[in-house]
């Protein structure tokens, strides 16, 4: 489990990804062993184990089709990773959750106690507060130390080693989690660390000023107003999002955040890569151009965009125009099935433990698609931590081995 914690708290840094990739292919090689010599079959099921071999399979049939077959194919080694760290997370979890079932000690950090009595859950929340606590620190200080202010996104926080962007989607992951860490724990201090880290996240994610972010996070906070039933908070909701714009107009007009509110030129420009994304999907409509974000790049060079250094901003209708119609449906089904899983509640009301937990992660699932609506944000490390977090919500059941007898599979 001290892996699992250190692979989430590395997530947070995509600086040193590399680094990152040889320790979970050594803890991969390591389970692997250690299932041999043990004699375990190794045998894992998930609610998403279909559309997710579908999805890697049709993918692989399209890469001899593509523009660029050899950068096509590195890309898909890539989600061949990315699909193996859930796997290996799912696996350890499990195998954590039934050593404490049987009354066995494992490495845990008792004195924060974030995640009640999910304890084999509790150190990768440890590590989304730890690696947020970090990141968002770091992202501030260098914030202020270029001369950022709040009176204009001339200089933007950003994530060190990355670029603003990444650090906006690292916040819309994580501050469901430092949220809920704060609201549940039992310790005084794991809810002065929670809430403070939380913070630091909320003020991080403001200064990247990035729209597509706060808009990712708007979204989260309607889909648990409407999750848990709560129309007076949608309500008070819409009200301040009116008020907060109202405001922000007003401001620009004496000069404040100005670039903020005029926001035509990044609309205009995403909208003609998106036509010509739609265009080329609807030319090739079964085996698409070719997997991966930098595939596209080529087709610019006859179209309006000419040869400006722009993708597609979108991270569905990259997996439609790489891999065709099959390849998006299979993505989105993938979506689809961890959205079933997070958000089956059966009393809005009185949510049980399990269902609460499960719905925050359904929150960050519901926040991770919307901000990939409009960048790619489905790579390297935000990859890695995103699968780690579903493999925590698909075991967060109330009991340790989860009940897919119902849909034909066999728990591993």
């Amino acid at each position: 489990m001290g892996g699992l914690f250190l692979l989430t708290v590395l997530s947070f840094f995509p600086g040193v990804f590399h680094v990152e990739e040889i320790l979970f292919f050594l803890l991969l090689g390591l389970v692997l062993l250690v299932g041999w010599l043990e004699g375990k079959a190794l045998r894992i099921r998930t609610p998403i184990d279909l559309p997710l071999f579908l999805l890697l399979a049709w993918i692989l049939v399209t890469v001899p089709f593509s523009l660029n077959p050899e950068y096509s194919f590195i890309e898909w080694r890539k989600l061949v990773a990315q699909c193996l760290v859930f796997y290996w997370a799912v696996y350890v979890i499990r195998e954590v959750s039934q050593i404490q079932q049987r009354g066995n000690t494992s490495l845990s950090f008792k004195w924060m106690e974030v995640v009640g009595e999910k304890i084999h859950l509790q150190n990768v929340f440890i590590g989304v507060l730890i690696g947020t606590f970090l990141l968002s620190s770091f992202s501030l200080v260098d914030f202020i130390e270029r001369g950022g202010n709040w009176q204009d996104r001339t200089i933007r926080a950003i994530v060190p080693g990355s670029d603003f962007n990444w650090l906006t989607t690292y916040m819309v992951l994580s501050i469901p989690i430092v949220f809920y860490c704060g609201i549940v724990s039992r310790l005084l201090w794991g809810k002065i660390f929670s809430y403070s880290t939380l913070v630091l996240a909320l003020l991080a994610h403001a200064a990247s000023y990035t729209r597509a972010g706060w808009l990712a996070s708007v979204a989260q906070l309607f889909t648990w107003g409407f999750a848990t039933g709560r129309r007076l908070f949608i309500s008070g909701l819409i009200f301040v999002i009116i008020l907060a714009s109202v405001a922000l107009v007003g401001i620009a007009q004496i000069g404040i955040q100005t670039d903020t509110v005029h926001t035509w030129w990044t609309v205009e420009t995403r909208i003609q890569v998106w036509k010509l994304g739609v265009d080329q999907m609807i030319s090739h409509p079964i085996v698409g151009i070719g997997y991966g974000n930098k595939i596209f790049q080529p087709v610019l060079a006859d179209s309006p965009m000419g040869d400006k250094p722009m993708h597609l901003h979108n991270t569905p209708l990259m997996v439609g125009v790489g891999s065709g119609l099959p390849g998006l449906m299979l993505f989105l089904w993938i979506f689809i099935r961890l959205g079933q899983e997070l958000f089956l509640i059966k009393n809005r009301k009185n949510l049980t433990d399990s269902e609460t937990l499960k719905l925050c992660l359904g929150i960050v699932l519901v926040g991770f698609f919307c901000r990939n609506l409009f960048d790619y944000m489905f790579a390297g490390s935000l990859a890695y931590l995103f699968w780690i977090l579903m493999a925590c919500g698909l075991e967060s059941n109330e009991r340790i081995t989860p009940n897919y007898k119902k849909e034909g599979l066999e728990a591993g």
